[in-house]
This record gives structure tokens, C-alpha cells and sequence, in this order.
């Protein structure tokens, strides 16, 4: 975690104290931070912030990812369930090939939108389940800024311990702008 803290603007750590990540990014500013050379869609080409649902559903319809994945509407904007099976073998942070063509879909959508990404996994119950989560989460922003050409700064990691959880899920939360 301390690696992670690091990686935000003055070591803070963006996600403190608490067990809903989306709950804590939501209570602080996320500060946009400016690349040379980034070309964002223009205004009028973005989906408006009451419409990113729709939009990121309709995508995913589109492009038959709602086959394989789940999408919510949620306050902030949307959160997109993809089981952890799909993407990874069991006990491994190792991307699957199989996780490679769905990431590869999603990052057309994430490229489109100017809204901060954030991908979260349930860290389990021990010390070894919360390394698997952030190397699980950290492998797939890695794939998205790397192989995707996403934006870093739109881009950021969390894992939380939620007790009570039982899905076996990795989240990647979609901001509204």
C-alpha cells in the first residue's frame, strides 16, 4: 500500500480509511492533471455525465461484452463487474489471453470519455488475498496505459477489505466527468 500511496499527488493516499473505495474517492477531490500532447474528445462528442450509463451500455451491448460482463449505475458514475475468472487463473495476477480481448474492447469506450478510472478488487481475508488483489488491479492498469494507450493520469488502483463480500469480482468504476 505504501507503493501506491506514492503514486499520488504527495503520497497521499487516495482511499483512507475505509471499506467502500468509491465512497472515500467520492468525499475528495480528484484533480485533473494535465499530460503535454493529450488530446481529449472534444465537449460536444462526450456523452453527457445523466447519459454515461446509457452510453457505456449501450457500447457494451454493441460490442458483446454484456455477455461476458456486468454493468451498474451507480451515483459517481458506473461501475463494471468482470468475474475474476475471466481475467485470471485462480491465485494468479497474470493476465489470461481471454482477458486481453476484453480489456482491449473496454479501452475504446475508456479512451472516448474524459472521466478518471479507478480498478478495485476485493483483497480477501489475509495478507496474501490483498497482494493478489493489488498485483490483479495494478496488472490491469498497467495493460490499459501500456498496451491501450490510456491516459496515466486517468487511471488509478484501489484494493479494500470487505468482510461481508463474497464476490470473486474486479471492479473498473467509470467516473462522470
Amino acid at each position: 500500500m505504501p507503493k501506491i500511496g506514492e503514486s499520488f499527488a504527495g503520497g497521499e493516499f487516495m482511499l483512507e480509511g475505509g471499506t467502500e473505495p468509491i465512497n472515500a474517492i467520492t468525499g475528495k477531490e480528484i484533480e485533473t492533471i494535465e499530460s503535454p500532447g493529450t488530446e481529449d474528445v472534444p465537449a460536444e462528442n462526450q456523452p453527457e455525465p445523466a447519459e454515461l450509463y446509457e452510453y457505456i451500455s449501450g457500447f457494451m451491448q454493441d460490442s458483446g461484452l454484456k455477455k461476458v460482463l456486468d454493468i451498474e449505475d451507480i451515483k459517481v458514475g458506473c461501475k463494471i463487474k468482470i468475474p475474476a475468472d475471466v481475467c485470471f487463473e485462480k491465485g494468479e495476477s497474470v493476465l489470461r489471453r481471454d482477458a486481453y480481448t476484453i480489456i482491449d474492447k473496454l479501452a475504446v469506450v475508456m479512451r472516448i470519455l474524459n472521466g478518471k478510472i479507478v480498478i478495485d478488487a476485493n483483497m480477501g481475508k489475509t495478507p496474501k488475498e490483498y497482494d493478489l488483489a493489488i498485483s490483479r488491479a495494478a496488472n490491469i492498469c498497467e495493460f490499459l496505459v501500456t498496451k491501450e494507450d490510456i491516459e496515466p493520469h486517468k487511471v488509478a488502483i484501489a484494493g479494500y477489505h470487505a468482510a461481508a463480500a463474497t464476490e470473486n469480482m474486479i471492479n473498473i468504476t467509470m467516473f462522470k466527468k
